[in-house]
C-alpha cells in the first residue's frame, strides 16, 4: 500500500460520496425539518464537520456517523464529502459513536437499534458493551427491550419520521407491551400520515379507557376518533345560570356550617384563646343574622312564585314561608341590613 493510500485510510480527507457504504443509515430517525436546515446551512457555509468512516476495502469506506450530512451534500449535487477516517473496526467505531454521541443526541429507541446491531450483527456481549459504554447493565437491557417489544412495522414508521420518537416512547411502547397486535394495526391505520405526540397520546388514552368494541373502532379509524375528540374539546360549555350559581353557593354554605358544627362539638371553642373566642362569637352572631335574612328572602321569593287564587290568601307551604315578622331577628336585619353584606 502506498503512503498516499495509507494517509487516505487513516486521517481526514475528501472522498467521493460514491465510495461510501451506508449500511447503518437505518439506525437513525429521519427528521425532514432538521435535514432541510442542514442542507441550507451546507449550501450557505459549506460542510463544517467531517463525517466519520472506517476502511472497508480499497477505495471503500463504511459510513459510521454523518448520514444526514451526506444526504444534504447529495441533494446539493456535491460529489465529495469531508471525512475523518478511524483506523478501527466497525464495531469499535459504532461503540465510540454511541459513547461520545458524535452527532446529534440519540433517542432511547435509536440507542436500542445500535445496541441490537452490535449484539446481533457484530457478536458483542451486553456486559462488554456496558463496560465499554460506561453504562449500567439495566440501561443496556431497557433499551434492548424497546427494540424487542415494538413491532418492526412500527419501528419503520418511527425511522421514516411518520411517528415522532417521543410519541413512540410515551404511547406506542406501553401499547405494544399491552397488546402488540393493536399497536401494529393502529400505526397501519394511520396510512402514512404524520401524527403528533399529543394526537398519539390521545389515541393511547382512548384505547386504555375503552372496552373491546371501542378499542376496535379506535384502531380501525384513528383519524375519525381524533376528529371527534377535537370537536368535543372545542365545544363550549354552557354558562351556569344564576340559579345554578346560587345552588352551588348554598351547598358550599351548608358544607362549611357542618364543618363549624363538628369543630364546636369537638370542643375547639374551649381550647381557643380569649381573643379567638370573641372573634368566633362575633362571627356566629353575624352568621345568625345572615341566615335569618336568607330564610326571610327565600320565603318572600316562594310567596311571589306561588300561584294566587281570587279571594283567597296563599296558604303557607312550610316553615320557611311564615310571616317574616315572626322571625326573631327580622327586625334587626330590616333596620341594620345584613352584617357583612356589602
Amino acid at each position: 500500500m502506498s503512503s498516499t493510500t495509507e494517509e487516505r485510510r487513516s486521517g481526514s480527507l475528501a472522498i467521493e460520496i460514491g465510495e461510501l457504504e451506508r449500511k447503518y443509515a437505518g439506525l437513525r430517525i429521519a427528521d425532514p425539518g432538521r435535514q432541510s436546515r442542514l442542507t441550507a446551512s451546507i449550501s450557505a457555509h459549506g460542510q463544517q464537520t467531517p463525517v466519520v468512516v472506517v476502511p472497508q476495502a480499497p477505495d471503500r469506506y463504511v459510513l459510521i456517523d454523518g448520514h444526514a450530512r451526506v444526504a444534504a451534500l447529495e441533494s446539493l449535487t456535491r460529489d465529495l464529502v469531508d471525512a475523518l477516517v478511524w483506523p478501527v473496526s466497525e464495531a469499535q467505531a459504532l461503540v465510540l459513536s454511541l459513547r461520545f454521541e458524535i452527532s446529534c443526541r440519540r433517542t432511547a429507541l435509536e440507542d436500542g437499534w445500535l445496541l441490537h446491531e452490535l449484539i446481533e450483527g457484530h457478536g458483542q456481549h451486553p456486559a462488554d458493551l456496558a463496560l465499554a459504554l460506561q453504562r449500567s447493565a439495566s440501561w443496556i437491557s431497557r433499551r434492548l427491550s424497546l427494540v424487542r417489544v415494538v413491532p418492526e412495522s412500527v419501528q419503520a414508521a418511527v425511522r421514516r419520521g411518520q411517528v415522532p420518537a417521543q410519541a413512540a416512547m410515551k404511547s406506542l411502547v406501553p401499547l405494544a407491551r399491552a397488546k402488540a397486535a393493536d399497536c401494529e394495526r393502529l400505526v397501519a391505520a394511520l396510512a402514512d400520515r404524520s401524527i403528533s405526540v399529543r394526537q398519539l397520546a390521545t389515541l393511547y388514552q382512548g384505547w386504555r379507557a375503552g372496552d373491546a368494541e371501542q378499542r376496535e373502532r379506535l384502531i380501525d379509524h384513528p383519524w375519525l376518533y381524533l376528529k371527534a375528540q377535537d370537536e368535543i374539546a372545542v365545544e363550549p360549555l354552557p354558562e351556569p345560570t344564576e340559579g345554578a350559581r346560587l345552588e352551588t353557593l348554598m351547598e358550599t354554605l351548608v358544607s362549611l356550617a357542618r364543618q363549624v358544627s363538628r369543630a364546636l362539638r369537638r370542643g375547639v371553642l374551649r381550647q381557643a384563646s380569649v381573643s379567638q373566642r370573641r372573634a368566633i362569637e362575633a362571627s356566629g352572631q353575624q352568621l345568625a343574622l345572615l341566615l335569618a335574612a336568607i330564610e326571610r328572602l327565600i320565603a318572600e321569593e316562594n310567596d311571589h312564585a306561588r300561584p294566587r287564587h281570587p279571594g283567597h290568601d296563599p296558604a303557607p307551604s312550610g316553615p320557611g314561608s311564615r310571616d317574616p315578622h315572626h322571625c326573631p331577628h327580622s327586625e334587626v336585619v330590616a333596620q341594620r341590613g345584613a352584617p357583612g353584606a356589602a
